[in-house]
């Protein structure tokens, strides 16, 4: 399997730390993006959006990073990363799929572009702000006296919101008044396969 990726990328970031923590030796093929790289015809045969992550797996091309982590899991051998026989998990690991390519992404992710790239204007951070508080408050209390986000094992959406909260700084935001935040972040950083993001 290879994953075509940027160093600066959160959803790169994210597939490459699933890939790590499920125990899969993943080839990494860079996309200079600040090279324009993704926009060339050999990756946009393999990708016609233009966009990283892609997996290739074989034959098989899987973009977008919350697919690939169900993929990953999927062909996993260990069942706890994303149950589908048990759809009351899977439903809930599903739900928090959903809060990252939604509020944490219109928080976190656009403030990060905003702050760290200067590549969306600065009058729509306090936006960004208030949506990631409000998810943020969310996930505070989902984790009060819990381990991990769904059960006592942790899932690919354990994965998924861990990969964005790592970047936090980045998108001049805190987790100061979060603690049951901070104790899981450092559950996440203590599992085998774990891998820090690459920081601007």
């Amino acid at each position: 399997m290879k994953i075509y990726s940027f160093p600066y990328s959160l959803p790169s970031y994210r597939t490459r730390l699933a890939a790590s923590l499920l125990g899969f030796n993943i080839e990494d093929q860079i996309i200079d993006l600040s090279k324009n790289e993704q926009k060339s015809p050999e990756f946009l045969a393999i990708n016609p959006l233009g966009k990283v992550p892609v997996m290739t797996d074989d034959h098989l091309i899987v973009t977008d990073s919350m697919a690939i982590l169900r993929y990953l899991a999927r062909k996993s051998q260990t069942e706890h990363w994303y149950p589908e026989s048990d759809i009351a998990t899977a439903a809930k690991i599903d739900s928090l799929l959903s809060l990252v390519s939604n509020e944490l992404y219109e928080g976190i992710e656009k403030a990060r572009l905003i702050t760290a790239f200067k590549m969306l204007p600065e009058e729509l951070l306090p936006q960004c702000e208030m949506i990631t508080h409000g998810a943020l408050q969310i996930l505070n209390t989902q984790l009060e006296g819990n381990v991990f986000l769904v059960n006592d094992t942790p899932t690919i959406a354990d994965i998924a919101v861990a990969s964005t909260l790592l970047f936090i700084d980045e998108a001049s935001f805190s987790l100061d008044n979060y603690k049951n935040i901070q104790n899981w972040l450092n559950n996440i950083k203590s599992l085998a396969g774990f891998i820090q993001p690459i920081f601007l």
